[in-house]
């Protein structure tokens, strides 16, 4: 009769074991899952917040508002920086293709080809409007779907509008 109860205690821990064995797995599952989406999500917003911040920096380097417009590819919106160098005129264009906000600095009236731009960082679409009080409204999407607004005033266009 000893033997039997010492045998149901071996068996009572060793059940024990193997339980917390399993929730032990389960729990390092769970955490490792839940880390990997808050890395995703947290790399997506880094994207997206720096891809506004790029386009506003790029917007401010800018010298005049006559030297920005927005104008059409064939996947969306560009933004177009104008700028003179030794003589030339030259033109920055920023959007997006193939998955990807893309830059290229070509001469004025240059038709823009495809595949020319360098890759900045991944982006599903951006969405521009230049308002006529020098506000430029910048929107971005990403492969998911989630979107951030940006906005940047354009200084010496507010102040051609402004009396």
């Amino acid at each position: 009769m000893r033997r039997e109860r010492y045998n149901a205690e071996i068996l009572f821990v060793v059940a024990l074991f193997f339980i917390y064995t399993i929730c032990a797995l389960l729990l390092s599952v769970m955490v490792a899952d839940n880390y990997r989406m808050g890395a995703e999500r947290s790399e997506r917003n880094f994207n997206m917040r720096t891809s506004v911040l790029y386009l506003t920096e790029k917007v401010r380097q800018t010298n005049s508002a006559e030297g920005i417009s927005v104008r059409q590819t064939a996947e969306g919106d560009a933004l177009v920086l104008g700028m003179s160098a030794e003589g030339e005129r030259y033109e920055t264009w920023i959007y997006v293709e193939d998955g990807y906000l893309r830059e290229v600095l070509m001469s004025k009236g240059a038709d823009l080809t495809p595949g020319i731009g360098q890759k900045i960082m991944p982006l599903s679409s951006l969405e521009l409007e230049l308002g006529q009080e020098g506000l430029l409204q910048i929107r971005v999407i990403d492969q998911t779907g989630e979107r951030y607004d940006g906005k940047v005033f354009l200084e010496a266009a507010g102040e051609e509008n402004a009396v």
